[in-house]
């Protein structure tokens, strides 16, 4: 918990909500169009992104939510799905410009830094959570000092663990230096987002041979991997169309 004065917030949805108005405000300094009708189209996205986010996190913990069903509205519990809330934001965020006629691939291009402060901001709340916690180790002497340390899973229970969090932090400063490098030397215009999204999807997909938070396993992958893996395939046919397309 972080207290903020007389108020106690989780650290987890205060870092994470610092993260998207920090994402807002780069998209708003972009100028893909008028400021009022960007904000428009952020505020549907980050509303129909939050649902379906709680929605995939339902689905993927089925068995749970099915025995307490009370507990799919308990928000301050925890629980987002980040692949269902990219479809849910990016159906948001094209419904806003089609509502206030806002160009699509610019729009994309300036909420592009977005995709890498979002993972900041949620890798950093896992860190104070506990949540995305990595598997145990025997112990810590045998490992670099880099890859693992002593910390809790999402019951606060201390173990020896790979650093999950770390490298997810590290997953992120990278795509907020590749988001700077494509905007300084204007590489790329229109498949900046498909770039980066592809990048952070792969880096998920690595993490995830390191994480012990349950998610449902198929095929000896966990759930969320096969996900990374869907938007990866996602995001290689248009960037290879666009990689050949004359400028």
């Amino acid at each position: 918990m972080t207290a903020i004065g007389p108020w106690q917030l989780q650290t987890f949805s205060l870092v994470l909500a610092l993260a998207i108005l920090l994402a807002g405000a780069v998209a708003l300094w972009q100028r893909p169009g008028p400021p009022a009708a960007v904000l428009d189209a952020c505020l549907l996205a980050l509303a129909l992104g939050l649902l379906a986010a709680r929605g995939g996190h339902v689905l993927l913990h089925f068995e749970h939510f099915f025995r307490t069903p009370e507990d799919i509205l308990r928000w301050s519990s925890g629980g987002l799905e980040w692949h269902s809330g990219l479809v849910g934001a990016l159906a948001g965020l094209w419904l806003g410009a089609r509502w206030r006629r806002l160009a699509w691939p610019a729009l994309l291009d300036a909420l592009t830094p977005a995709l890498a402060l979002l993972c900041l901001g949620a890798w950093r709340g896992c860190m104070a959570a506990g949540c995305g916690y990595g598997r145990e180790v025997d112990t810590l002497a045998n490992h670099s000092p880099l890859l693992v340390a002593e910390l809790p899973d999402v019951y606060a229970i201390y173990a020896p663990r790979y650093n999950t969090p770390l490298f997810g932090l590290l997953l992120g400063v990278i795509a907020l230096l590749l988001a700077g490098l494509l905007f300084r030397r204007r590489w790329l215009r229109g498949l900046r987002f498909l770039l980066l999204l592809a990048l952070l999807a792969a880096g998920m997909l690595f993490i995830g041979f390191w994480r012990a938070d349950h998610v449902p396993q198929w095929s000896g992958l966990r759930s969320d991997q096969w996900l990374d893996l869907a938007v990866l395939l996602a995001c290689a046919w248009p960037l290879w169309r666009g990689r050949r397309r004359p400028p």
